[in-house]
C-alpha cells in the first residue's frame, strides 16, 4: 500500500517565504551598515577608515606641513608718483605750449619744483635708465606685474639706481630735473605715462585721481 505525500499547506509556504524574506532584509541590512558606516549609540555615524597611500608617506614632502594661506590678492594699486599731488595736464587732447600746437597729451604732467623726490608708483624691476635724452632728460621704465609698465620723464635718476634693481611702491627713484626738451615751456615737472601689454594708456585707469 502505497503512502499518500502530505503537501504543505498554504499557510505553512506563506509562513516560510515570510521567515525567508526576514532573512534577506536583514542581510540586507547587515552589509550596507558595513559598506557605509557603523551608527555609535550617541547616533552619529562612524564611516570606515579609507586607506590613503599618502597618509604617514616619509617620502611625501607635504607631511605635517600646515596649509598654505590661499592669496586673495587680485590687484595691486598704484601711488601718485610725487608726493604732493599738483596735476597741471592730464592724458588728453589740448594745446602744447612748447611746440605751440594742439596735440594729444600722452601722460600726466605732476608739477613740482626741481629736487622733489619721484617715487615708484607700484612694486616692479627697474627695465631701463636713459639720462641724456633729447626731448626728455633723463627717463626711467619701470617693469611691473601683468603687462604693465610705468615710465617717468624729465627727472634725475638717483645714483644708486641701476637696471634690473626691484623697487618697491613709494621707493625713491629719481628727483625731479629743471624743465627741459619737449616740455620746457611747461615749467618743473614730472612726466608720467602707464603703458600694458605695450600700448601706452591713460594713466589715471590706474591712478583714479580725476573726477569722472
Amino acid at each position: 500500500m502505497k503512502k499518500e505525500k502530505i503537501k504543505p499547506s498554504k499557510k505553512k509556504i506563506l509562513t516560510y517565504y515570510l521567515i525567508l524574506a526576514a532573512c534577506l532584509l536583514v542581510a540586507s541590512a547587515v552589509t550596507v551598515g558595513v559598506v557605509f558606516g557603523v551608527k555609535k549609540p550617541n547616533g552619529t555615524i562612524e564611516k570606515p577608515p579609507v586607506n590613503n597611500p599618502d597618509d604617514n608617506n616619509p617620502d611625501n614632502p607635504d607631511d605635517d606641513k600646515p596649509d598654505k594661506p590661499v592669496d586673495s590678492t587680485t590687484s595691486y594699486v598704484f601711488i601718485v608718483p610725487v608726493k604732493d599731488v599738483n596735476l597741471t595736464q592730464a592724458n588728453v587732447f589740448c594745446y602744447d605750449k612748447t611746440l605751440d600746437r594742439y596735440a594729444v597729451h600722452k601722460g600726466m604732467d605732476f608739477a613740482a619744483e626741481a629736487g622733489t623726490q619721484v617715487l615708484a608708483a607700484v612694486d616692479g624691476t627697474i627695465e631701463s635708465i636713459f639720462k641724456n635724452d633729447q626731448l626728455y632728460g633723463a627717463v626711467i621704465r619701470i617693469k611691473h606685474d601683468n603687462g604693465v609698465a610705468t615710465v617717468y620723464k624729465f627727472i634725475e635718476p638717483a645714483e644708486t639706481l641701476k637696471v634690473g634693481d626691484k623697487v618697491s611702491r613709494g621707493d625713491v627713484i629719481a628727483t625731479v630735473a629743471k624743465a627741459t626738451g619737449a616740455e620746457n615751456k611747461e615749467g618743473d615737472h614730472l612726466h608720467f605715462e602707464v603703458y600694458e601689454n605695450g600700448t601706452q594708456i591713460d594713466p589715471d585707469e590706474k591712478l583714479n585721481i580725476i573726477d569722472k
